[in-house]
C-alpha cells in the first residue's frame, strides 16, 4: 500500500462488496438523499501511528503501519444499525484473509452509540485500528 488514502479506498471496496443493500463511502450521501439510502456506512481515516521500519533505518522498506479508520453506520433506528454494524464488524475481520490486502491484523471492538445525525437518522461507531505488512 501506497498511503492511508489507498488503504482507505480498498476497504470502501471490500466493504461494498460484502454488504450489497448499504451504501458505503468515505462521506455521507447528500442530506436531500440520505434517508432513501439508508443504511449507510461511512469509513475515514485517523491519524495513524508512527510506522516501524526494518533494522536499517529509513532507506529500508518500512515493515508495519498502523491505519486507524473511524466507522460509522447510520440508520433510521439503533436497533437497524446495530444489525448492520454486527455484519460490518466481521466484515472487517475478515480483511487480513482477503486477497490482495497487506492487512495483517484487525482491532475492532464492539460498536457503540454515536450521537445522533438526526432526530430521524441514528448513529453508532468505533475505531478500529488496521495493521498493515508492506
Amino acid at each position: 500500500m501506497n498511503d492511508d488514502i489507498d488503504v482507505l479506498m480498498q476497504v470502501i471496496g471490500i466493504v461494498s462488496e460484502q454488504m450489497p443493500g448499504v451504501t458505503v463511502g468515505d462521506a455521507l450521501p447528500p442530506l436531500d438523499e440520505l434517508d432513501a439510502m439508508l443504511p449507510c456506512v461511512t469509513i475515514d481515516v485517523l491519524p495513524g501511528e508512527q510506522r516501524a521500519v526494518a533494522w536499517g533505518g529509513e532507506d529500508f522498506p518500512v515493515r508495519l503501519d498502523g491505519v486507524p479508520l473511524d466507522v460509522e453506520v447510520f440508520a433510521p433506528s439503533r436497533a437497524q444499525a446495530m444489525q448492520v454494524a454486527k455484519r460490518l464488524r466481521l466484515v472487517l475481520h475478515q480483511l487480513p484473509h482477503i486477497a490482495g490486502t497487506d492487512v495483517t491484523d484487525v482491532d475492532c471492538p464492539a460498536f457503540g452509540s454515536r450521537e445522533d445525525l438526526n432526530p430521524n437518522v441514528r448513529a453508532v461507531g468505533v475505531i478500529c485500528d488496521l495493521t498493515l505488512h508492506s
